[in-house]
């Protein structure tokens, strides 16, 4: 519960970018914190996540690709020697 937030209505959810966030990275030491705020005169919601690493506290700055500066990511590291792979030679 974020004592900071307004009460989560059903209609919040179309609005939700949590899904995709969690789509698109699945790091299990991401914690996410939403907040919803209440726009001008009341009719308008505005979703905030923000993103935190769960072992340090430190904040993430883009939830979508997750913590890059973790040297135990798994993701990161099959990404990295993928990387490694097609960095040699090309064809002529």
């Amino acid at each position: 519960m974020n004592p900071a937030s307004e009460r989560w209505h059903p209609n919040d959810c179309s609005k939700c970018p949590i899904p995709d966030i969690l789509l698109a990275n699945a790091d299990p030491n991401m914690e996410l914190k939403l907040t919803i705020k209440r726009g001008f005169l009341g009719f308008t919601r505005t979703l905030d996540v923000k993103a935190f690493d769960k072992r340090s506290g430190d904040p993430i700055a883009d939830p979508y690709v997750g913590n890059l500066n973790r040297e135990d990511n798994p993701g990161l590291e099959i990404f990295r020697r993928a990387l490694e792979d097609n960095d040699g030679p090309s064809p002529d």
